[in-house]
């Protein structure tokens, strides 16, 4: 049997993806509802259903959960299923003893049957008082074409949240409010070139806005566009 504790990815979570630097706010109902179950999940087992497409923040909403829950004291682990579908239905055992649980792309079990059942057995074995479950997946439940019925039923049990893309607004003010927490300065008119210039994938962004806070540091220099051009080489 695989090692779930060897298959969380990332192995390290993002320390800048937290609740606080989430694009939607840290008031925001899904986040604010995630907060919730956390501190309650000892009242009664929590399980939630974050749906939306890519750059929607629902992986960064998962990243957060788990360091919330670090902080909180709780035992955790991320599974990203597009990382670890390729070895099977084992993936999904060994998690019984955690507090928290999140799962990544839960839409890819669709029309495989191991995936599947795995997964709905590891759903009754977790639903209990103390037990949080997190999922993400890129449509609702009804929507997914799960081919076992009573997966598809567990799957809309919890509290569901439809989360909307990121426009390139949304992308701008998240490059500038993550700089900002890092103590960078990065104007809106850089983001914005960023934008036009890069891949419009926030992940993408963000390693490169990671590229430019080591280069700024490195050089003692502010962010304006001929840097960002100078050491993008673009």
């Amino acid at each position: 049997m695989l090692d779930p504790m060897q298959l969380a990815l990332p192995v390290t979570l993002p320390d800048d993806e937290t609740f606080t630097s989430y694009f939607g706010g840290e008031k925001s109902l899904e986040v604010t509802h995630l907060k919730k179950a956390l501190s309650e999940i000892q009242q009664d087992f929590q399980f939630t259903y974050l749906c939306g497409l890519a750059d929607s923040g629902k992986s960064h909403l998962l990243y957060a959960t788990c360091i919330h829950a670090q902080e909180l004291g709780l035992s955790t682990i991320l599974i990203s299923l597009r990382e670890v579908i390729k070895f099977g239905p084992d993936v999904l055992e060994g998690l019984d003893g955690l507090d928290v649980v999140c799962i990544d792309d839960v839409h890819l079990v669709a029309g495989n049957d191991a995936m599947e059942k795995a997964l709905f057995n590891f759903f009754n074995r977790f639903n209990e008082a103390g037990k949080c479950l997190v999922m993400t997946a890129d449509l609702l439940p009804s929507m997914l074409n799960i081919a076992l019925p009573d997966l598809e039923s567990r799957l809309a049990w919890g509290t569901t949240f439809q989360i909307r893309s990121m426009s390139d607004d949304d992308k701008a003010e998240a490059l500038v409010k993550r700089a900002n927490m890092r103590g960078l300065e990065l104007s809106d008119e850089c983001a914005r070139f960023l934008l036009t210039r890069l891949s419009r994938d926030m992940r993408a962004l963000l390693d490169v806005l990671d590229k430019l806070d080591h280069a700024s540091m490195a050089a003692q220099r502010k962010l304006t566009i001929p840097f960002i051009k100078a050491t993008l080489k673009l």
